[in-house]
């Protein structure tokens, strides 16, 4: 398992949200391989509100061929473990190659066999944590 601190680090600014948040994500990152490790931290941006800025802007070269998840409050009012399967499903669909429909249309049945997936590597994932 690689450091939270590296992993911290790793993401430098990638990381938006409080400091709980940062560490849930990162103890998240932490069990995966050190090489997928590296390409998410290089690769996927998380985003969550904060309590010091009612919003805030990305231009669009900082995210360009990168990877956003946003995380609504709501997760982080439910319990760890859950905090923990949000976070590891959106890394399913990032490290699964997943799309989403926007711009380009899905049957209901591939984004079934997609969200699958996501669940499916998520509990792998934390089935060493539990």
């Amino acid at each position: 398992m690689i450091n939270l601190e590296d992993i911290k680090r790793k993401f430098g600014n990638k990381i938006i949200g409080d400091e709980e948040v940062r560490k849930i994500i990162c103890e998240v990152v932490s069990l995966l391989p050190t090489e997928t490790v590296d390409f998410v931290t290089k690769n996927v941006w998380f985003v969550n509100s904060f309590p010091d800025a009612w919003g805030f802007v990305f231009r669009g070269d900082e995210l360009k061929g990168k990877y956003l998840v946003f995380l609504s409050d709501g997760i982080f009012k439910q319990r760890k473990l859950d905090q923990y399967y949000e976070i590891a499903h959106e890394l399913g669909h990032v490290l699964l190659k997943h799309r989403n429909s926007i711009g380009k249309p899905q049957t209901k049945d591939q984004i079934a066999r997609q969200e699958r997936e996501a669940d499916g590597f998520a509990r792998s994932l934390l089935s060493s944590f539990t």
